[in-house]
C-alpha cells in the first residue's frame, strides 16, 4: 500500500471518529435538554399545588399563595364539594338511631344537592358579583378554591359525628353538638380570612361583603321561587284550557 493510500485511509478513520463523537455529543445534549424541560414542567406543576389540609392551620400563608402565586386547584375544590354532598347524605342516612329523627325512606337527593352543591355555586357567584361591585381583587377561581378549602372542618365534622353517633348514648349527645359548633366556627373563620386576603379588604369591609353575599343569595333564591311559582301558574292555566277544549270537542 502506497503512502497516498495510507494517508487517505487515515483521513477516513479520523472523519469517521469525528462523526461518531458528534452524534454521541448531540444525543447526550438532547437527553439533557429533555431532562431539564421535564424538570421545569414538574417544578412549575409543583408550584401550583397547595395541600388543602395546610389551610386549616396556616390559612394566611395558604390563601396568600392562592392569590399571589396562583396556587390551589379547582379539581381539589370540586372534590371537596362532592365529599360535602356525600357526607351530608351519609349523616342523614347513617346517624345512630338514638340521634336520627329523619325518615330514612324519604331521602331526596335533589334537596340535598340544592343544600350543598347549588348553595356553594350560589355563594361563589354572589360573592364574585359583590366583590366586583365593591372593588374586590379576588377572581371567581380564587373564591371557589378558598370557599371549598374553608369548609373542610365542617365536612370532617359531619363524617366524624355520624360515626360517633353510632357508639354514643343520648346523654353524650352534647359532644356531637360541640364538634359541629366548633367546626362551623372554624370554617367561618377560614372563610373570613380567605375573603379578607383574596379581595384585599379590611376586617369591616370583609364582614360587609360577606353580609351582602348572603343578601344576594337570598334575593336570587327569592327570584328563583317567584319564577318557579309563575311558571307553574302559567302551566296550569294553559293545561286547564287544553283540558276544557278536549272535553268540549
Amino acid at each position: 500500500m502506497t503512502k497516498t493510500e495510507n494517508g487517505m485511509a487515515s483521513n477516513k478513520r479520523s472523519m469517521l471518529k469525528l462523526t461518531i463523537a458528534e452524534k454521541v455529543k448531540s444525543t447526550f445534549s438532547l437527553d439533557k435538554n429533555v431532562a431539564e424541560s421535564g424538570g421545569e414542567q414538574q417544578s412549575a406543576f409543583s408550584m401550583k399545588r397547595l395541600n388543602p389540609l395546610r389551610t386549616l392551620l396556616h390559612p394566611f400563608e395558604s390563601f396568600t399563595a392562592v392569590k399571589d402565586e396562583g396556587k390551589g386547584s379547582l379539581v381539589a375544590a370540586a372534590t371537596i364539594i362532592i365529599v360535602f354532598f356525600l357526607a351530608t347524605i351519609f349523616k342523614r342516612q347513617s346517624t345512630g338511631y338514638t340521634f336520627n329523627m329523619a325518615d330514612l325512606n324519604a331521602l331526596n337527593i335533589w334537596i340535598i344537592s340544592a343544600k350543598t352543591i347549588v348553595l356553594y355555586g350560589l355563594w361563589v357567584a354572589a360573592n364574585w358579583a359583590v366583590a366586583t361591585w365593591m372593588d374586590g381583587e379576588g377572581k371567581a377561581k380564587q373564591i371557589a378554591v378558598v370557599s371549598a378549602y374553608a369548609i373542610i372542618p365542617y365536612v370532617v365534622a359531619l363524617i366524624a359525628t355520624t360515626l360517633l353517633s353510632n357508639v354514643l348514648v343520648m346523654e353524650e349527645g352534647m359532644f356531637l353538638q360541640y364538634i359541629i359548633a366548633v367546626s362551623v366556627l372554624w370554617s367561618a373563620l377560614l372563610i373570613f380570612i380567605g375573603m379578607n386576603i383574596i379581595h384585599d379588604y379590611g376586617a369591616l369591609k370583609t364582614l360587609q361583603s360577606i353580609a351582602l353575599t348572603f343578601v344576594a343569595i337570598g334575593i336570587t333564591l327569592f327570584l328563583a321561587v317567584l319564577f318557579y311559582t309563575l311558571f307553574n301558574q302559567v302551566y296550569l292555566f294553559f293545561y286547564t284550557i287544553y283540558n276544557e277544549l278536549l272535553f268540549r270537542l
